[in-house]
């Protein structure tokens, strides 16, 4: 899908109506005194940034960061169209208010969304983005229809470094810059097997520098990528190994800012 995210100034008759929608299900979902979201008034304050998701000219989805303060940020009005759910449209509206808050200097990222059925779609995806569930913050009171989530948007970025600087080298074909992303006890699985393909940097760099770095047309692109806690979850397409590009899914165990170890999936 090609998506097209920029910054809204809340003018088009799609992005209201999106947002009228919205208010409408938190107030068939939750008592009055539970609902949080914000209308487009609010929405148009100096503190919030307002974003919408495109598709050519098909209005996909839209979120909002509110700035609390210089370090601390809060999602609001994060919606996906209804044709548009199930497709990506939360993810990379969550990965573009995460980057946009990085940039503002906030470190501390913080949510409420609802504790009922009808938001655990919402929660599995910042769940799986790497947010983890705290009380109340801000003005926020305990309500035991309200889930607050945070992320340390610090903690995120280190844990993400050295998978991102290990792509670079990998793509550079830069064996010592690639080896030295990785602790020298790594380990790599090739799964389903269970027992490690590659254990200590010593066979790891030999792998890569005579079955990997030799192949003159290696390049591997990263699909997607999420983090949960300190593992770094990529979809990622590798070409110049098979004479077609393949597909596989890696997770990376990053601790103290080097890669401890690796299990690659394969596509079946």
């Amino acid at each position: 899908m090609s998506l097209q995210i920029i910054r809204d100034p809340l003018e088009s008759p799609a992005v209201i109506a999106l947002l009228e929608e919205h208010l409408a299900d938190m107030y068939a979902t939750s008592p009055p005194e539970s609902v949080h979201a914000l209308d487009v008034s609010k929405l148009k304050a100096a503190d919030v940034h307002f974003w919408t998701a495109w598709q050519d000219d098909v209005l996909l989805g839209c979120a909002a960061l509110k700035q609390h303060n210089a370090t601390m940020g809060e999602i609001k009005s994060m919606r996906s169209a209804t044709t548009a759910r199930g497709k990506g449209v939360g993810r990379a509206l969550l990965q573009h208010v995460e980057q946009a808050a990085a940039k503002l200097g906030i470190t501390q990222l913080y949510l409420e969304t609802g504790s009922m059925d009808f938001f655990l779609p919402a929660r599995r995806l910042y769940e799986s983005a790497g947010f983890v569930h705290c009380g109340p913050f801000a003005d926020y009171t305990e309500d035991p229809l309200s889930t607050y989530m945070h992320k340390d948007l610090i903690a995120a970025e280190d844990v993400t470094e050295p998978v991102t600087r290990q792509l670079q080298a990998y793509n550079a074909k830069d064996l010592a810059a690639f080896v030295r992303c990785y602790h020298p006890e790594v380990q790599v699985f090739r799964m389903p097997e269970t027992t490690p393909a590659l254990q200590g940097l010593v066979a790891f760099s030999q792998f890569y520098a005579q079955e990997r770095f030799n192949l003159p047309a290696l390049q591997a692109r990263v699909l997607s990528r999420m983090v949960v806690g300190n593992k770094v979850i990529e979809h990622e397409q590798v070409s110049g190994i098979t004479a077609e590009p393949s597909e596989v899914a890696v997770v990376y165990e990053v601790k103290q800012g080097l890669i401890t170890q690796v299990w690659f999936y394969p596509a079946i």
